[in-house]
């Protein structure tokens, strides 16, 4: 879509339509510098990146308090203290970062 700006007193404006401002929910916008140029987006909506990094920082806390509440069973101390069990798979780098 191609725009012209428009005065405004000192300033130039850009007339954005009412139905890309209902669809992207821009009553409040974040303009952005890029390389290709400007950026504008919703202050007020979140993206999908965002809302699945927010998911899995929270799922992230959920799996650390329900193994920390876990830890001390006396059947998970047996079931780790059992050299039958194999822990071959067990990503350690995931398991460090909690």
């Amino acid at each position: 879509m191609r725009k012209s700006l428009i005065i405004v007193g000192n300033s130039k404006a850009l007339i954005i339509p009412a139905s890309l401002i209902k669809k992207y929910d821009l009553h409040q916008i974040i303009i952005e510098e890029t390389e290709e140029g400007l950026l504008i987006k919703s202050a007020t909506k979140i993206d999908s990146f965002q809302k699945k990094v927010k998911k899995l920082i929270r799922n992230r806390s959920l799996i650390c308090r329900r193994m920390n509440a876990q830890a001390s069973h006396p059947d998970t101390i047996k079931y780790y203290a059992d050299p039958e069990n194999n822990f071959s798979e067990v990503d350690v780098d995931m398991v460090e970062g909690l």
